[in-house]
């Protein structure tokens, strides 16, 4: 059985939701509102690469909006397409 965990920051199930994978190779990643649609799979290189993302800032959607406000792209010229914010796994306690 895969040992789902949820951000504690999550407010009514509409989360993202995180499994290890046994193997310790990587995690699995799904849509809490939707516990049997797909899920993601990440290897441990990816979710390392994502995880340092979120402790540098790099999905804070303030810290997006200040450098681009007054631009009109709605967007970050510099770094092309923006990612989603995943801010409540930003150093947040997991519950499981």
């Amino acid at each position: 059985m895969t040992a789902w965990r949820t951000a504690s920051a999550c407010n009514a199930g509409s989360c993202v939701e995180v499994a290890p994978l046994a193997d310790g190779g990587g995690v699995l990643v799904r849509d809490g509102k939707d516990p049997d649609g797909p899920s993601l799979r990440f290897d441990g290189d990816e979710w390392a690469a994502f995880l340092a993302g979120v402790r540098a800032g790099e999905f804070d959607l303030t810290a997006l909006a200040a450098r681009t406000a007054g631009d009109g792209s709605g967007g970050d010229a510099r770094s092309g397409p923006q990612r989603p914010s995943l801010a409540e796994f930003e150093a947040a306690p997991v519950s499981r």
